[in-house]
């Protein structure tokens, strides 16, 4: 249900307002901190992701009729020019499996071909933009990919819930025994988007489909029933089939899919885990709340929404968003006990160093170390989906001389690290008794956002 908040000539908290700054269950909040938009999530009255929109918007998951312009056979890589003058570099590992649109395929990728490519990284200062001809579609429950044939599994969905999945995509046809995806169409379609493209002139029976894999996706198992899962299937393959059916009648640097708006990117991003179903969603933007209130209307998504207007109050000063914010970009973090993190990012990987600062407690000092780094494992996990770190993390926790104490370290690190919904990896434990991490990169550390905002941050201070 919606609600609104009216302006009131008063810095004096409401009882309502007291209530709206209660972060225990989540609060996703959509603003603009230092003139710049944003998306800020906030849980037990702490920050714990934030995304900065860029100023110019990201093209990332767009899909579009490209020419290729030039060849450059030394590094085994083309460019291809989606709209006028705009080049992307497409690397030959990119374009193992592609759609050649105005001649017959013969394996080859020419000068002046028309491909079918989508964006899988936006410009950056010199570098053009990169895209890939192994197209993919994605919801909450699959992803569809050009490519490998097999379908593969969520590495986070236990054995019981796998093996459900498996019997169901077996079942109806979906998958075969050898764990690959059926490559016809009529066996992926349901019957009802078969009959309409019938009536639209596809040819189903004799249209050859692309090498065609799947992944599906942890959420899978937590759909309401096998009749959505499958649902929730046949549309987004339906969609597959009508973009690579229809891109054939399109012209040269036709844009066939949108990349999605920043605001439905950081709902997908922020709402992806189970408790984020109590999550209540806040902004302070007129235009915006309409949006997402006609969109949850439209979807049926029963949005926990609020509109919050105060101009006395603003919802940054509501929720101390500067102090979060500083504290989130500092490198030193402090731990309940009295020890602290050193977080420094370098140009091949970011070092933390646990250090044991004002604790105090305890007569043993292996005692103490265990205490501290048992605690540091948690805020390490944390503090990476905060920053968004990615690449190589090295750890340094305080040198335990007990093997057992270095093995409950590493099973709580990975403990909190499975609540991340970024892939992250608990390598081992070296020799020196540094801990290696690695975490899949999926956009920019949260820094490197918001340093191009720092200077506008300043003057609007």
């Amino acid at each position: 249900m919606s609600r609104k908040i009216e302006p009131r000539a008063s810095v004096d908290l409401t009882e309502e307002e007291r209530q709206l700054r209660k972060t225990d269950c989540g609060k996703l909040l959509f603003t603009s901190y230092c003139g710049q938009n944003c998306a800020l999530l906030i849980q037990g009255d702490r920050l714990v992701e934030a995304l900065f929109f860029p100023k110019k918007p990201s093209k990332i998951g767009a899909i579009y009729i490209g020419k290729v312009k030039n060849m450059v056979k030394n590094i085994d890589a083309c460019f291809v020019e989606i709209a006028n003058g705009e080049l992307c570099f497409l690397p030959g590992k990119s374009a193992a499996t592609f759609q050649v649109l105005n001649r017959r395929q013969d394996g080859r990728i020419l000068e002046g071909d028309e491909l079918l490519v989508q964006v899988v990284r936006d410009a950056q200062k010199s570098k053009q933009a990169s895209v890939t001809t192994q197209i993919s579609l994605s919801n909450d429950y699959f992803v569809i990919s050009m490519g490998a044939k097999k379908v593969c599994y969520s590495a986070k969905l236990s054995s019981k819930q796998k093996e459900s999945l498996e019997t169901l995509l077996l079942e109806h046809g979906i998958s075969g025994p050898d764990g690959c995806l059926a490559q016809e169409c009529r066996a992926l379609l349901s019957e009802e988007e078969s009959r309409k493209l019938r009536q639209d002139g596809a040819a189903l029976d004799s249209y050859a489909l692309p090498s065609t894999g799947m992944i599906v996706r942890t959420k899978a198992a937590e759909s309401e029933s096998p009749e959505e899962l499958l649902r929730q299937f046949h549309e987004l393959f339906a969609e597959y089939f009508q973009l690579l059916h229809y891109a054939r009648y399109r012209s040269c640097f036709t844009c066939l899919k949108e990349a999605e708006t920043e605001v439905a990117s950081a709902i997908k991003q922020f709402t992806g885990s189970a408790e984020a179903k109590s999550f209540e969603v806040i902004t302070d933007q007129k235009a915006l709340y309409e949006q997402l209130k006609n969109d949850g209307q439209e979807k049926g998504i029963p949005w926990n929404l609020r509109f919050y207007a105060d101009d006395m109050l603003p919802l940054s000063a509501l929720y101390s968003l500067e102090s979060k914010m500083k504290t989130a970009l500092s490198s030193k973090v402090w731990l309940k006990s009295g020890g602290y993190l050193v977080i420094e990012p370098t140009e091949a990987l970011t070092v933390i160093d646990v250090n044991s600062g004002k604790y105090e407690s305890g007569r043993e000092a292996q005692d103490t170390y265990r205490k501290i780094n048992l605690e540091a494992a948690e805020e390490v996990a944390f503090q990476l989906r905060l920053r968004n770190l990615s690449g190589i993390i090295i750890v340094d926790f305080i040198n335990m001389h007990s093997r057992d104490d270095n093995n409950m370290l590493l099973q709580t690190l990975r403990k909190f690290v499975k609540q991340d919904r970024v892939n992250t990896t608990i390598v081992d434990m070296t020799p020196l008794g540094l801990v290696e991490i690695t975490r899949k990169r999926t956009s920019r550390p949260l820094r490197e956002q918001f340093a191009a905002y720092k200077y506008n941050c300043a003057d609007h201070n």
